[in-house]
């Protein structure tokens, strides 16, 4: 998964099924188009090293401030270099960011970069971790977050005609996992799901409370990237 590099095995990854798919769909289906989004709430350094130098490959990678998580790495001002300056979009969400801050990201990032970009496909990876109750990480997503991420890249899935592919992985908290999964899915693929969440939540995580500060962090990703994006311009 997301962790692994070219080369080398990390935090639980030992090959990088993302990239491999995206490779393989280069090499065998020629397409030379491909946005990867990773909402995982760990940042994806084994992906964003192998096509860090690809401007083939659009990597957008939504995860919690490195500062304060694995593997330290995926800030703003990483953007890929040579060819690929540019493609490697990192956005690193404040502690506790719930809904707000990611659909926010969703329309001022995601949605203009996609639009410009014009990708031929969308893989997205990532699980149950943003979740507030998961063991590792300190965000604040909701069932219904993970809903609106799935419904989001439905969404932006029309815009190559509706090809997407869907690698979910990872989440800590066993009762959070399948309920998130389920979630990202029913939101995926359109089908209204009753899902009960699996703690009460927490009132800290009843409003989003970090929203501003994301809007500071999307600002800061938006400079780095105005070179090479007409929307940021």
């Amino acid at each position: 998964m997301h962790h692994a590099s070219s080369s080398y095995g990390e935090g639980f990854c030992v090959y990088n099924d993302v990239a491999i798919c995206a490779r393989n769909l280069k090499q065998n289906y020629g397409l030379d188009r491909i946005l990867i989004l990773d909402t995982d709430a760990h940042a994806g350094n084994g992906t964003a090293q192998i096509f860090y130098e690809s401007s083939d490959i659009l990597f957008i990678d939504l995860h919690q401030d490195p500062r304060t998580m694995y593997p330290g790495k995926g800030f703003a001002h990483e953007i890929g270099s040579g060819s690929g300056k540019g493609y490697t979009v990192n956005v690193p969400m404040p502690l506790f960011s719930g809904y707000d801050s990611y659909e926010l990201v969703f329309d001022e990032v995601v949605l203009p970069l996609i639009e410009e970009f014009s990708p031929q496909i969308i893989l997205r990876n990532g699980g149950s971790d943003p979740h507030f109750a998961d063991e590792l990480t300190q965000l604040g997503l909701t069932l219904e977050g993970f809903a609106m991420i799935g419904t989001k890249v439905r969404e932006l899935a029309k815009l190559c005609d509706g090809k997407v592919v869907d690698l979910i992985g990872s989440g800590y908290n066993l009762r959070v996992l399948p309920a998130a999964w389920l979630a990202l899915i029913g939101g995926l693929t359109g089908i209204k799901l009753e899902i009960e969440e699996p703690f009460s939540i927490p009132q800290r995580f009843r409003k989003d409370y970090a929203l501003e500060e994301t809007k500071g962090v999307i600002e800061q990703v938006k400079r780095n990237l105005k070179a090479y994006w007409r929307c940021f311009a």
